[in-house]
């Protein structure tokens, strides 16, 4: 009797087991690249994932690959630990080397000024014939007044050539 018990326990566990939604599986930043492209992605995700201090808890958005003409494929995107600002991260992988060279941006810009600097470093940063007290009204104004020159240079070059983005992928029906 005991055993018929817990047979029919078993069985009706595993009845409620089929029945019981399915949650999917967190999205990755790769979702939506196909081929070479996700493993790049992925590839970066471990590198940039592994510069944090609790890896497990990191939130990547805006992943990109670009294709920038003599130079090479580069991967761009943001990450954050929850609740805190987001980083930019600029990787290309080493030629013949299973590793990447990384940039990841140093300044505390608020997220408002974000868009309105990267704006700005793409009209003024390294370009000729600047009016260097105009960019830098410009810069002071929009928040921009202490960049870092090293990522925003990096970003300008490698993030501005041939975009592939992921491609948008259906959400499941709640």
């Amino acid at each position: 009797m005991f055993r018929s018990l817990s047979i029919a326990a078993v069985a009706a566990a595993l009845g409620l087991t089929a029945c019981a939604p399915e949650i999917p599986p967190d999205p990755k930043p790769s979702d939506g690249f196909t081929g070479a492209d996700k493993v790049a992605i992925d590839e970066v995700f471990q590198v940039v994932t592994g510069t944090f201090a609790e890896p497990k808890e990191v939130l990547f958005r805006d992943p990109l690959i670009s294709d920038v003409e003599g130079k090479g494929r580069f991967v761009c995107l943001d990450a954050a630990m929850p609740g805190e600002r987001w980083t930019g991260f600029v990787a290309q992988r080493i030629p013949n080397e299973e590793a990447y060279q990384v940039v990841r941006e140093q300044d505390a810009l608020s997220p408002k000024a974000r868009p309105q600097c990267r704006a700005l470093v793409l009209k003024y940063l390294g370009e000729q014939d600047v009016d260097w007290y105009d960019a830098e009204v410009a810069y002071n104004k929009a928040g921009c007044a202490h960049l870092d020159t090293a990522y925003w240079e990096a970003w300008k070059m490698a993030c501005n050539g041939r975009i592939t983005r992921p491609a948008k992928t259906e959400k499941p029906a709640a």
